[in-house]
This record gives C-alpha cells, structure tokens and sequence, in this order.
C-alpha cells in the first residue's frame, strides 16, 4: 500500500500520558463577563462486517468540552477537554504538524465553516494536501476503500477527483485515488491531490515558517481516555480562505478517530480485510519513532480524519466571533484622529473601535502602536495630537496637558513550561532578583560560554539549575534541554513603559539591587560583569555582553559565527520589537534564540542564524514579558511575583484592585504615582500586584484644532463611563483590565477624565485637579463578572450624531474643573436583532461570504445610523514574528 505523505521533520518527544497530554491548558487571567461553554456526550462505535452481519468491535461515549464559544477574537486560544475517547499511540512531538496525522487514534480538532448542519470535510481547513488525499499501487481496495459507511459514489476507485486534471498532476500513477477538496469562503475549490498539483490555499504555503502554525490540532488521548487541547480560532484576517467571521458562520469540529468500520466486498483480499480491521501498530501512549511516516496502521490514524466511519462521530460545536478591529479600515471620516502609544490598550482598542467607527456621521480614531517614550517625544514636539502612556514625564509636555486615565492594567510575565512529568506547568513563581538574573545575560546558556568565560564559569547554566528557582518551582526538570531559551527573559528590543515598570520593580527589591552591584547570591551567583552597577529604571533594556566563545565560533559547531562573529549572549536573549510579537511566541512555543547556523546548501552562500522554532510539546521552557489583556486573550500562564519574603501574586482582578488602593495622586506630575516599593515592604500591599500600571491618555487643553478638540473630548467622556463596562462585547472593556469604578476605588481616576474631557473640548489651557473631580455614574460592575446594568435613554444633548445616550439611574452634575455642560455616556447598542440578520443576509446575498469586511461595515453601519450611539475608529498598526 502507497500512500501520499509530506515527509516534515520533527523533534523526538518523550510525553508522558499517563492522564492527559497535549498542548497547554491554562486560565484566564480575568474572566470575561459572559464567557460561554460547551458540552455535549456521543455514544460512538466501530463496526465490522462478520458473516453478512454487522459487529461493533468497540463503543465509547465520548464527551466533548469547549470552555468558550461566543465573541471569539483572531488568535484567541480555547480550552477543549474530553473523555472516554480511545487512547492514543504513535504520538508526535507537536500535535500541530503536519506528522500528527500519523498518530493512531488522535482526537482531531478542526475549524470548519457552517453551521453544525451544514459542516463538511471540504469545509475543514487543514493545512497540507497529505491530509486531504489518499492513493494506493498496491491494492484497488485500501481501508478507506472499504467503509461500511461511504455512500456508492465514495466506493469508488477514484473518488472527487477534479474532472480535468491540471498539468501539474499528469505524472498521477495510482489507479486507487480519494480526493478530498478544499471549498474556500469565496467559494473557489483547491483540489489538493499529490504535492498539492491542483492547487492549495494559499494560506498553507506559509504554515510552519513566517506564519503563524497551523491550527489544526491532533489531540493525544491518555490511557484514561481523556484529553486536553488549547485551540486557536481563526477569523478571516488570519485566514481568508477560510473566512470566519461575525456573518461567516463557522464551528469547532471534533473527530475521535475510531477506525474504519469495515465491510469488504468479495473483491477484496484477505490482507486488504486485515488492513482494514487492524487495530494499531503503537500501544497506548507509545511514542511514533523519527520520522513516522509509514509506521502506523492507516485505519485508525488521523490520516482518515474524513472518512465516512470517522466522520460520523464527529461533535459540532458553533462559533461566533466579535466584530474585529478592523472593521472600520473601509470606513471613510470626515475627520481622522489619531493617539500614539500604549501596547497595554490594544486589546481594549480592539473592542472599542467598532462601537466608534461605524457611525458616518462620527470620525475615525486610530491608536496608532509605538513605544510610549516615542509618544511623549511626539507629543512634545508637536509631531503628535495625543498619547497613551503610563510614566508621563515628571517635567511635562512643555504645554498644559491633561494626563487622563483610561485604563488600569499592567505587565505579565507569560510563560510555556512543562514540568517534569511532561505537563504543562501552572505555578511559576518568580522574584526580582531571578528576572534581573534572566535580563543581564548572566546565565551562560551553553557549555562553550560556561567553560570559556571566566566571570560566568561559576553560574548555573540556565535558570533550571539555579538553586533559588528550584526551591520556588519544584517539578520542573533541572537542566531542561532548551537551555537558551531558559536562560533569558524575552523582552522588547524597543523603549516602553513596560520595561521602566518591570525595572522599577527589580532595582526596588533589596536584594535584587545588591546582587546587581556586585554582591553574589547565596549559592554564589554573580552578574555578568557588563551588567554590574547597572541605574534602573531603564525604560529600554540594553544588550550589554560581548564575550564570544571561540570554541564555538568554529565551522563544525557554528560556520555562522565562525564566518561573521558577534557576541553570543545578545543572539540568546533576542529581544523583539512588540509585546505582541511576544505573546505571539509564548502562545505557539516558539523560541526566540537566534544562534542556530541556517545554510541552505552546506555552504557560506545565504547561510544565516535563525531562530530556534518551536519547541516540543511536553519540553517547553520559555518565559516572557507580556501584557496582562494580552496573556487572558490567548490563554498565556502567567507567573506570580514577589510581593514579600514568602509571598507572591499573580495578575487578576483582586491583585489588581488591591494594587488600585495604594495609588497615591502626584499632583506636580499630573498622574497617579504607583508606588513600587510599597509593594515590597508594606503588609498592606501584600497581595498587591507588582505589575500593575495606569494607562493615560494625555491630550492638550490648548493649540487642538477645534474639530479635534470636540473628538478627543467626545472620546474621553465615553472612555470614563461606558468605556468601562466589563465584557467581551462591542465599546465593552475586556478582560485583563480593571475597570475604573467606585467599587475598584478607582472613581477619582474616571472622574479626572471625565472632567479633563471638558478643559480638552475648551482648550481653555487648564488642567483639572487630580483631587475633588465627581467620577460619572458608569454603567459598569466592580469586576469581569459584572453583568448589563439597567438604565433608560433620552436624546443626546450634545449633538454629536447619537440618536439615544445613557442616563444612569441618578444623574450626575459636570465634574468639578469642567467649563462645559458634558453628555451622558452612550450605552451599548447592536440594533434589533431581526433587523441585523435581515441585513446579514442580504448582504451575503449580493456579495458573497467572502466579502466579511465589508459586510460587516455595512451591517453595523445601517445599524448605527437607526439605533447605534456615537463611534470612534481606535484601529492599530503592528507587525509579525
């Protein structure tokens, strides 16, 4: 038997699966206020044809968990969990390579677009044309040849076939052959067949390498038959061919692959009979050898995901998603203005943007992403109109600014360890003093640094092998084999906030800024002499070393190095430029360390250094700094940090809050001081978290243009009130956020920018105090948890093109500063739902479900112009890893 396979290399895994193993499962740093799960149980079977009657050689009920399925965001992680499905054997080191369809028995994950009713396998993305085709030299009848359940046409010897094959696909030798065709959301067919000769989406040419890995997911079942996967849901703007979105409708398809059901016609043979009744090559758990192409039993690998016996004991799950962020980037303004800065808004600006850009009679407003250093330098000298930042500068803008809050939020240190049993670990504990170890390239990371440096020869080589971080994180294995990348904290290559956050937060620990000067730890761990004395805070993290190993920078270890020469330490670190990019690579495991030699055909010619790549699932080991949205959306574990001597805190809502109480208002800086040190040597502060940072937006009070005055003030007013709102709705405030509210003793914070709001609209050249401001009545809970409040509408008595605004339950006067009569918040309103589903399928009807974008724009903006309130346009620019 031939079967058509894409041969990809692999790294040898050694997971463990005793209970579940798969990718890592973790917590929402904050739950969002109407999260929504999944669960449904299959009574699924295998039969067999014996004697003319059918036998059923194995009956599980299986049942399928997914713990989110509604508002999905591009890129956002799901938990999927299950039981009683058969164990798996041949396991692969990454369930999501194209190998993994070579285990036995896998439980496969796939998006699919339509309904529950109406998915299809053409309709599953998969991400490589062996997944999809089949042929056979050896018999006319392989297993899937021989189904119980394919229907007369599916028992043919050419099944789906495209009836004019392309040239690419004449040199075809097989007479056995199962086409399983891709249908794209624009309705184009991508045939697949042999090296893909008729055609592949274009998003699986770039699976694997500068794209983000396949999403596709063979899940491993435990000898006790249950199994956890995290699943990254793809909208149309990561993969159009697909082409999920808010009016595309698509579900989470799960398939526990069984075996084939088998009913042989007399044609076929006896050894093709057994082929198809075979029950496994691997044992449970066992893992495929390198590579595993050829070595396991067809009939129950995820090979035959599609197959009819298979198929049928799929669990549909539906999905709906968000209006995304870039609804609004075919949306023209009559004005356009933009705010610079903060990476910690982003995922609250891809909320709000919707809710603000869809009215034609409003303006777009764009967050335009750069260090928030950067913004200040703009706005200071003009070149920008606003900025998100966190540390405004202690001397000002050279002009009256309002620093006005509109987030309280803060860094993460995300992290993708598995423990030593090969399971993903949940409780990373770290100190400043193991981040300032991570950050100043003081771990060697590899033998020819440790054996070569003398200032380092005495460090452990990676954190796993330092005694203070075994103490706090037992189970870990000592000495993991990704040594680099557990030798350096990813960080940002870039100036930013974060960084000055993070700093503060070291150089305030004791004992963090003696080990920094020079004084060993108490196993005698040193700083890296470049480092030694290093000023904190910094608000971009430099890159110190400059030891080469010369051992190494040899042509038969590294023809790189040897050929151009750099320090090696810098290589290991591989800071990047975007919190993003990070969170990016946390998610997918994919390590930063660019001191792998890369040369195409064994010579100096276009020979590089490349990252490492992804790391094998039940081996990871990286840690990061992250935003705190960031690491909730995609499901990134985040660790808990030193507050005092045996305490530490993880970022929620409680940390958050507790941390919100300790703010103290510096009235000459116009901000609220976070007071660091607070955190470290007060009980009161203990289950503070040291993470925690106040986002503002700081926009002139004097020299605006008149229209962009009106916005900037039109957008603060919202940002204060309904802005806040806890959820994952359109205009809602998303998880990872605290929202500014009484009940998070944050009214004073809301209050200043509702009344800096009204100084921003005058450009009266005034500044409100940081004291005595009303806060607004928001409509908002005091957690993520909170649900709608109630209240009424009346018409807006600001004339800014809302046709209804809130009015909370007691009306609140102007805040004290204010010098103009303010509107009420605008509430959230998505427009009667016949009407919206009426517009949907119009317009599906006139341009296709390809068009998402569009549609999308179309349907909210009908919308907004009869019953939405005022929109803003608050996109931003990024870039990829």
């Amino acid at each position: 038997m031939n079967r058509a396979r894409r041969a990809v290399s692999a790294c040898a895994a050694a997971l463990l699966v005793s209970g579940a193993a798969s990718v890592a499962t973790t917590q929402p740093v904050a739950a969002a206020s109407h999260s929504s799960g999944f669960t449904k149980s299959e009574t699924i079977t295998r039969t067999e044809l014996v004697n003319g009657k059918k036998q059923v050689v194995d009956k599980r009920t299986v049942t399928l968990h997914v713990d989110d399925t509604t508002d999905l965001e591009g890129r956002q992680e799901i938990g999927v969990s299950w039981s009683g499905a058969h164990p798996t054997g041949g396991i692969v080191a990454d369930q999501n390579s194209i190998d993994a369809q070579q285990e036995e028995y896998p439980f496969v994950l796939l998006e699919c677009r339509g309904t529950p009713s109406r998915v299809t396998p053409q309709t599953c993305w998969t991400q490589d044309w062996s997944e999809r085709y089949q042929d056979s030299l050896q018999t006319p009848y392989p297993p899937y040849r021989l189904d119980a359940y394919n229907t007369k046409a599916e028992d043919a010897q050419v099944y789906g076939a495209p009836k004019k094959l392309p040239k690419a696909c004449a040199y075809l030798p097989a007479p056995t052959q199962h086409w399983v065709p891709f249908v794209a959301a624009n309705g184009h067919v991508y045939d697949g067949g042999p090296a893909g000769c008729a055609g592949q989406p274009p998003e699986s040419q770039s699976v694997g390498g500068s794209a983000l890995p396949s999403n596709e997911t063979f899940g491993v079942t435990g000898t006790n038959g249950k199994g956890t996967a995290s699943f990254d849901v793809w909208t149309s703007a990561e993969n159009a061919s697909l082409g999920c979105t808010q009016l595309v409708a698509c579900s989470l398809v799960a398939v526990p692959v069984m075996g084939i059901s088998c009913a042989a016609p007399k044609a076929a043979s006896a050894s093709d009979v057994a082929a198809c009744e075979a029950k496994g090559a691997f044992s449970p758990g066992q893992l495929a050898p390198n590579p595993p192409q050829g070595r396991d039993d067809l009939a129950v690998s995820g090979s035959l995901w599609w197959s009819a016996s298979n198929w049928r004991n799929r669990i549909t799950v539906p999905l709906s998603f968000a209006v995304p962020s870039n609804a609004c980037d075919v949306v023209n303004s009559s004005n356009d203005v933009d705010v610079y800065g903060s990476e910690l808004l982003i995922q609250a600006t891809d909320q709000w943007a919707p809710h603000f850009c869809l009215n034609h009679k409003l303006f777009k407003f764009t967050h335009v992403q750069t260090g928030e250093p950067e913004a200040v330098n703009l706005l200071t000298t003009g070149g920008a109109e606003a900025a998100f930042v966190s540390d405004p500068p202690a001397h000002g803008y050279g002009k009256p600014v309002a620093n006005a809050p509109v987030a309280l939020s803060g860094f993460a240190i995300g992290y993708a360890i598995d423990g030593a049993n090969g399971q993903p670990y949940t409780d990373l504990r770290l100190t400043p003093l193991l981040l300032a170890k991570l950050l100043t390239e003081s771990y060697p990371a590899d033998l020819p640094v440790q054996e070569e440096d003398p200032a380092l020869a005495n460090n452990p080589l990676n954190i796993t092998l330092d005694p203070e971080f075994q103490q706090l994180n037992p189970g870990i294995t000592h000495g993991v084999d990704a040594s680099e990348a557990a030798s350096a904290l990813l960080a940002l290559s870039s100036d930013s906030d974060v960084i000055t956050a993070l700093t503060t937060y070291i150089n305030d620990d004791p004992t963090a800024r003696a080990w920094l000067d020079g004084t060993p730890d108490q196993w005698g761990m040193v700083v890296n002499p470049a480092y030694k004395g290093i000023k904190l805070p910094v608000d971009k993290w430099p890159l110190l070393s400059d030891f080469e190993p010369t051992e190494y920078y040899q042509s038969d270890r590294n023809d790189c190095l040897k050929n151009s020469p750099v320090p090696f330490l810098p290589l290991v670190a591989a800071p990047l430029a975007r919190l993003e990019e990070i969170s990016e690579a946390l998610q997918f495991s994919v390590a930063q360390s660019t001191t792998t030699c890369s040369q195409i055909d064994g010579t100096t010619v276009g020979e590089k250094l490349v990252a490492a790549g992804r790391q094998t699932a039940g081996y990871r080991f990286m840690i990061g700094i992250t935003s705190i949205a960031d690491a909730d959306r995609y499901q990134l574990q985040t660790a808990a940090l030193q507050t005092s001597a045996d305490h530490f805190v993880a970022p929620s809502d409680d940390s958050l809050q507790a941390a919100a109480k300790l703010l103290t208002p510096d009235k000459a800086g116009g901000f609220w001081d976070v007071p660091y040190a607070t955190f470290e040597s007060s009980k009161s502060a203990a289950d503070a978290y040291p993470g925690t940072m106040v986002v503002y937006a700081s926009i002139p009070t004097k020299g605006l243009p008149a229209q962009d005055a009106h916005d900037y003030a039109t957008l603060l007013r919202y940002l204060a009130t309904t802005g806040q709102q806890p959820g994952r709705g359109v205009g809602q405030l998303p998880a990872g956020y605290l929202p500014l509210t009484k009940a998070n003793g944050l009214s004073d914070l809301a209050g200043y920018t509702y009344a800096a709001a009204a100084d921003v609209a005058a450009q009266n050249g005034k500044v409100p105090s940081l004291t005595g401001n009303a806060a607004p009545h928001a409509r908002t809970g005091g957690s993520h948890h909170a649900g709608h409040a109630g209240g009424h509408t009346s018409p807006s008595p600001a004339g800014d093109g809302s046709s209804a605004t809130a009015v909370p339950p007691a009306v609140v006067p102007p805040a004290s500063g204010s010098t103009t009569t303010e509107p009420q918040p605008a509430p959230v309103i998505a427009g009667p739902p016949a009407v919206l589903a009426s517009i949907g399928r119009a317009v599906r009807r006139s341009i296709g479900d390809g068009a998402a974008i569009v549609a999308i724009v179309i349907l909210l903006a009908v919308a907004g112009g009869s019953a939405a309130p005022a929109i803003y346009l608050l996109g931003r620019r990024r870039g990829r890893w």
